[in-house]
């Protein structure tokens, strides 16, 4: 009883895992039929499975079954139909199921197609057992790599919104790739305006940014850009100014699954940059109102300090301890209205805590200047020099070699008139001062003008 169990099991294992077809043939051999046994690959194309009688050339023959044979509904777990062919085929016999059919090409039609087709009929049950059992394989395959991929998306939710900057999130991304999908190549590519460098990864040839890498509109969906092995497949990754590319190589086409799985990534990549990009301009905004917040305080106390002043001199040195402070720059000039000489003169000229010589030169001007003429309230002398911002005034050129140093120049003026300028500026490579910095010494260049009046008044 073993015996035969052992032996039943072996027959069935033998059919279930591809034998049935060898069975076919060896049914096709002892009748002396010469036969391809092939089954569809496209619409022009049937792909040769077995051979009886006949050495095939190639793989591969021209499909020679359209309109031959019935496309409706299979009533029966199979059916078995005979055609007269044409041209090289003499006869053609359909073995289908449901989901699946073969086809027989005769060299020679049959004497009696309809005994052959029904000696066939076991020869064809045995096939659809096998076709069966296929089917049950491929679908386990296919639920076992579906619960591999929904792991491995499980790990990858849990780290993908995480911030972390551009370089490691694309090491990131090119690890899930390679570990969910095991492709033969992943490189991750950045965008970066003009042309494509490589952010993880590596790539034989960087592409020339054209074709989908210069596109406007990039959905999160794979491309596949190349079919014949090495098969390339491209998934974009875009949101806002960032734009990433993953170029990947398989030896293969990739399976449905894994392109639902790549779809499903990119949109979550997508996600992910958006929400880093979201969270990085939180911060910076919460950093800017903390930065504001100190900005007012400390207006606040250096308004207090120029209000202690008690004498002219004493007002000026301190609005110019204040610039150097507040500008971080170490050279700082204070140009005034001189009623008495009828012209701008500077007052003091200091480099950190020492005071240089003044120059007595003299920016003549018949009257104080109106605020009409003074056009901004900071000058940027890396884009423009003291004689032409002067000039622009009504005045004559700048005559200081030491303020045309500098980096700006603050105009000091009240509701009416120019009562002085600052020039602020450092030695060497010049200090980068932020839009909240220059606001600033903005605002308190504006205070000094109107505290500067209660001296010009005792004067």
């Amino acid at each position: 009883m073993s015996e035969n169990l052992k032996e039943i099991y072996s027959k069935t294992d033998f059919i279930v895992t591809g034998g049935a077809l060898k069975i076919l043939t060896d049914f096709l051999n002892e009748k002396g039929i010469k036969a391809l046994v092939v089954e569809k690959t496209d619409a022009e194309t049937l792909s040769i499975i077995d051979a009886a009688g006949i050495v095939p050339e190639s793989l591969a023959v021209k499909n020679c079954t359209k309109g031959l044979f019935p496309s409706g509904i299979v009533k029966e777990s199979f059916e078995i139909n005979f055609s007269k062919g044409n041209g090289e085929w003499s006869g053609i016999i359909q073995i289908r199921g449901s989901e699946w059919e073969i086809y027989i090409l005769l060299k020679d039609s049959p004497a009696d197609p309809d005994a052959l087709v029904e000696e066939l009929k076991p020869c064809a049950g045995l096939i659809g057992l096998w076709q069966t059992f296929k089917k049950i394989s491929e679908t386990e395959k296919k639920l076992s790599s579906l619960s591999y991929m929904i792991l491995a998306t499980k790990s990858t939710l849990a780290s993908i919104f995480e911030p972390m900057p551009m370089q490691y999130f694309a090491s990131f991304l090119a690890g899930v790739l390679q570990e969910s999908l095991f492709p033969k190549s992943v490189a991750i590519l950045k965008d970066e305006g003009n042309y494509l460098t490589v952010l993880n990864g590596k790539a034989e040839n960087i592409p020339e940014r054209k074709g989908i890498f210069a596109s406007k509109i990039l959905p999160p969906t794979p491309v596949i850009t190349k079919k014949d092995s090495p098969v390339e497949i491209i998934l974009p990754v875009a949101e806002g100014d960032c734009r990433l590319f993953c170029l990947m190589e398989w030896d293969r086409l990739p399976d449905e699954q894994t392109m639902n799985f790549l779809e499903l990534l990119g949109n979550l990549a997508v996600r992910a940059v958006a929400i880093n990009s979201l969270r990085m301009q939180s911060r910076q905004t919460e950093a800017n109102i903390s930065a504001g917040e100190f900005t007012v305080l400390s207006l606040s106390n250096v308004l207090k300090v120029l209000r202690s002043a008690e004498t002219r001199e004493k007002f000026i040195s301190l609005l110019v301890d204040i610039f150097i402070e507040q500008g971080q720059m170490q050279n700082c000039i204070f140009i005034s209205w001189d009623s008495a000489r009828k012209g701008y003169a500077i007052s003091e000229h200091r480099t950190g805590l020492i005071k240089s010589n003044v120059d007595s030169v003299l920016l003549p001007s018949a009257k104080k200047l109106s605020i009409e003429k003074v056009r901004d309230s900071y000058y940027d002398l890396s884009s423009e020099t003291p004689d032409s911002i002067f000039k622009s005034w009504g005045l004559a050129g700048c005559p200081w070699k030491d303020v045309a140093k500098m980096k700006y120049i603050f105009p000091v003026c009240d509701d009416n008139f120019l009562t002085g300028f600052v020039a602020l500026g450092t030695d060497g490579e010049d200090a980068a001062s932020d839009l909240s910095k220059l606001t600033s010494l903005q605002l308190i260049a504006q205070f000094a003008a109107y505290e500067f009046k209660k001296f010009e008044q005792v004067k």
